[in-house]
């Protein structure tokens, strides 16, 4: 087959935002510019280094859109040949528009953010040479018969990870990819857990989220764990979802004692465990607590868990990549099931990417320059000293104010392109809500941080 011409147009009519994840907003606008017959079957799509100059996101994050959409068979590539839209494509899918839109001045991209909120902002790990060079030998490699439940490469890269980073025993053949801690709940509540969930209070807003269309019982963590009160959830919830590595809002780590007590009272109330591993990677001491999945296990404890995790945390939204395994004989298998019924989480070449920057190391020295980015911000805290409202317990910062005070703090903080976290937005039910901001301190160098408690000092001190 001849090559086919290289594409000259350098953009398309495609709008971001930050809101979402850019390659699904990559993908979403070149299936509509195809339905709307702006872009028809055998015609060039851009080059992946063009249209990323042109919407000003990374080279990537581009190559990502492009391979889901060749997956999903929109577009066809060709070795050292333009990518076009696929020649084929079902009629079905050209849905032309009565008449052509109009042109329009591609949208500039908004000021990057500097992000403090807890699971956001770090460096970009797109930009990481180690990742890119991944990204680059997935694209080189047929990664073969595609697995709903994971490709072997990745299930194997992952359970290595947990090996090396958790300290956890993780057969690979167990292990289900997903495309983040959300995926895995879905997975499952799809998998036959039914009934009300318990929830930590306060505890992360997403993972609410991930359950809204589930009744929901809170029990109080504001002061750590008390598993005596867990007793009000029995006969009442079929399961309770916990990050006890990383409890909001102070991130503060949950001691191995109150895990072995909570495990013992989970399996004698017939209670389903769901485990977020949450931020597990981002603490100081190389030691990690052991996670409720191997305890359990070396306790020999007749207990249901669910262990979920993400890479979401480490590598953003851009690459949402997960992974569940679970402890007993109630859900293993069960959604493995529903996932092969509902096919890959992720695109096959991504995760060939993923395993291939966990193999390289490259996503242990990127844990190791945020545990120096850590270090570095805790001695930031201790130079600038008090602030009104903060308090300092775990690996996160809360500022604690009244309500209206919080609300002047988070918009004039974003008016100077700072974001942070509302500490109300952590609780749930009835409860004594508290209010303030929350700050992921190393997300950012030391010398942004320092900038960051100043602008908080003074806006405090101008609102006083």
């Amino acid at each position: 087959m001849p090559a086919l011409p290289r594409s000259t147009r350098e953009s398309l009519g495609i709008a971001l935002d930050h809101d979402s994840p850019l390659p699904d907003q990559i993908v979403t606008g070149i299936r509509d510019l195809v339905a709307r017959g702006e872009l028809r079957p055998g015609e060039p799509v851009p080059a992946s280094r063009k249209l990323a100059g042109h919407l000003g996101v990374s080279r990537g994050t581009v190559e990502t859109a492009y391979a889901q959409l060749a997956v999903e068979g929109y577009l066809l590539t060709r070795e050292r040949s333009a990518t076009i839209v696929d020649p084929d494509l079902p009629a079905a899918l050209l849905r032309r528009a009565q008449a052509p839109a109009p042109p329009t001045v591609p949208r500039r991209p908004p000021r990057r953010l500097i992000d403090l909120r807890p699971g956001h902002g770090g460096d970009d790990p797109l930009r990481d040479p180690a990742f890119r060079r991944a990204w680059r030998d997935a694209l080189d490699v047929d990664p073969g018969t595609t697995d709903p439940l994971g490709q072997p490469g990745a299930r194997w890269a992952i359970a290595d990870h947990l090996r090396l980073l958790r300290g956890m025993s993780v057969d690979p053949h167990d292990l289900i990819v997903t495309s983040g801690s959300r995926d895995g709940l879905r997975l499952l509540f799809a998998s036959g857990l039914t009934g009300p969930i318990g929830v930590e209070n306060p505890g992360f807003p997403g993972l609410r989220l991930a359950m809204s269309d589930r009744e929901l019982i809170p029990f109080d963590v504001s002061t750590g764990l008390d598993i005596g009160r867990l007793s009000d959830l029995e006969g009442r919830a079929a399961a309770i979802v916990v990050t006890p590595n990383h409890q909001f809002p102070h991130g503060t780590t949950m001691p191995v004692s109150t895990r072995i007590a909570l495990l013992t009272w989970a399996a004698e109330a017939g209670i389903v465990v769901i485990e977020d591993d949450y931020d597990s990677e981002a603490r100081f001491q190389r030691t990690a607590v052991p996670t409720l999945f191997d305890l359990a296990g070396s306790m020999e404890l007749d207990v249901d868990l669910v262990h979920i995790g993400t890479f979401s945390t480490l590598l953003t939204t851009a690459v949402s990549t997960g992974y569940v395994v679970a402890r007993g004989g109630r859900f293993g298998t069960a959604m493995a099931e529903v996932r092969s019924s509902w096919g890959p989480a992720i695109a096959p070449v991504l995760q060939s990417a993923v395993a291939g920057y966990l193999e390289s190391g490259g996503l242990r020295r990127r844990i190791a320059r945020g545990r120096r980015r850590l270090r570095a911000a805790e001695a930031v805290v201790a130079e600038v000293g008090t602030l009104p409202g903060l308090v300092h317990e775990g690996r996160t910062l809360v500022i604690e104010t009244s309500a209206r005070e919080a609300r002047r703090l988070q918009s004039e903080l974003l008016e100077r392109g700072i974001r942070v976290a509302s500490l109300a937005d952590g609780w749930s039910g009835d409860s004594a809500v508290r209010h303030g901001i929350v700050l992921a301190h190393s997300n950012v160098e030391a010398s942004v941080l320092r900038r960051v408690l100043g602008e908080i000092r003074e806006l405090g001190d101008g609102g006083a």
